[in-house]
């Protein structure tokens, strides 16, 4: 799996790209977004200003150019898919793809600073995948995320959610001590990234190898148990009954 994805590495240069103009002492405001791939997100300039033109930039490409006494326009290949509040400045951008995620800039000549924006476009987590293991007096569970899933895995953060104290991990394995009566407890693993959280759980008794066939063999051992102890409550009452009327006095 790979550790992070080529559009990640690129918005990281460009961030230390701003810092450095930073120290040459040209203005840069900069703030990282996360949209939701295929969902919308909406880059917001947060500013108190009352805007007479606006220019978004992707890089140095323009996305959408508004003036006051002028209709808006829009550059491929952003037409169709872009709302601009030329009030508030705020540039939405619909149906995201991984193209969209990269850096970008909203011009003006009513701004003092350059307001910069690191957009991520990060896919929706999949379940996670438990599997577990026994060791002499240990269960290990691991807790994975599915091979084809690839988006910007250095976001994903793992939790655990259990009713033992150990369940405190923040990896994405968990080392429980083994007791026998443990064993119906649940544990679940948490991911989650910017944009979304998913979960599953596996019980501990799974874990332990003929748990559950050992388990239905006592059940079964429990009844035969009961049922042989009711036969011979009824067999004894029958030749007590039988031993009754034996010694039951002739009454000719």
């Amino acid at each position: 799996m790979a550790v992070g994805s080529a559009p990640g590495r690129a918005l990281r240069v460009l961030r230390l790209i701003c810092l450095l103009l930073s120290f040459d002492f040209i203005s840069c405001v900069s703030e990282g977004v996360y949209g939701i791939m295929n969902k919308s997100v909406t880059l917001k300039p947060l500013q108190d200003t009352v805007f007479k033109e606006i220019t978004w930039k992707k890089q140095k490409d323009k996305i959408v150019e508004w003036y006051r006494d002028s209709e808006l326009r829009a550059f491929p290949p952003f037409q169709g898919r872009i709302l601009l509040n030329t009030t508030s400045g705020d540039l939405t951008i619909f149906n995201l793809t991984s193209s969209d995620e990269d850096r970008y800039e909203i011009e003006s000549q009513d701004l003092k600073d350059s307001i910069v924006f690191f957009l991520s476009v990060i896919e929706l987590l999949p379940s996670p995948i438990l599997n577990c293991t026994l060791t002499d007096k240990n269960i290990i569970v691991q807790c994975t995320i599915p091979e084809h899933y690839n988006s910007h895995v250095e976001f994903i953060e793992y939790s655990w959610n259990c009713g033992l104290q150990l369940c405190n991990s923040t990896s994405s394995k968990l080392e429980i001590s083994f007791k026998e009566n443990d064993l119906s407890q649940e544990i679940q693993c948490v991911l989650s990234n910017r944009v979304s959280k998913m979960k599953s759980s596996i019980t501990l008794g799974t874990c332990v190898p003929n748990h559950h066939s050992r388990h239905r063999w006592l059940l079964i051992l429990a009844f035969v148990t009961s049922l042989v102890i009711v036969i011979l409550m009824l067999f004894g009452k029958g030749v007590l009954r039988s031993c009754r009327k034996t010694h039951r006095p002739n009454s000719s």
